[in-house]
């Protein structure tokens, strides 16, 4: 029950804390997230696309491959540390509900991944309206850029979800 519950709320703290900071980013400093990133979040009123533009930030483009904000062509073009900020706490707050170090990073990890698998559906939704072209090329194109922008984030999350299992795990 603890991970299960650990992977909820790390996923709901990584973009909790993505989409609140690209609210306030106007007086948010320059290297925490670019004002490029606050004006495409900002510029967009309704909330899917809102919440893609966080998903281009929490899933940066791995070196060498085309990501998410490429493909959406808004919000980040590549790494920031908003990413490593709210995975990081989003691993911690996963690792804490789970209650131990294995579960913690699993939670976390699950997190991530969870998370990389409903911003491939939000993204899809938002690029068409043909249910049918879920397993099509151009969503699987969508897949492989979230897939891979999801290591970076696999790896603060896990730290996070090392330390908050080790916290509250039962000890000797």
């Amino acid at each position: 029950m603890g991970q299960l519950l650990g992977t909820f709320t790390g996923l709901i703290t990584a973009f909790a804390i993505a989409f609140v900071i690209l609210t306030f980013g106007g007086v948010m400093p320059e290297d925490l997230i670019s004002s490029t990133i606050v004006a495409d979040f900002l510029s967009h009123t309704d909330l899917e696309m809102r919440l893609a533009v966080v998903g281009t930030v929490l899933y940066p483009p791995l070196v060498g491959y085309e990501g998410l904000g490429a493909i959406l062509s808004t919000g980040a073009q590549g790494g920031t540390v908003l990413m490593a900020l709210a995975w990081g706490t989003g691993g911690l707050i996963a690792g804490l509900f789970a209650r131990d170090i294995l579960s913690g990073i699993l939670a976390a990890l699950f997190a991530v991944v969870a998370g990389a698998f409903l911003t491939w559906i939000l993204v899809f939704v938002l690029q068409t309206d043909d249910f049918l072209a879920l397993f099509g090329g151009a969503s699987m194109y969508i897949l492989e850029a979230v897939l891979y922008g999801s290591i970076y984030p696999a790896i603060a999350a896990v730290v996070g979800g090392i330390l908050g299992g080790g916290i509250t795990r039962e000890r000797d």
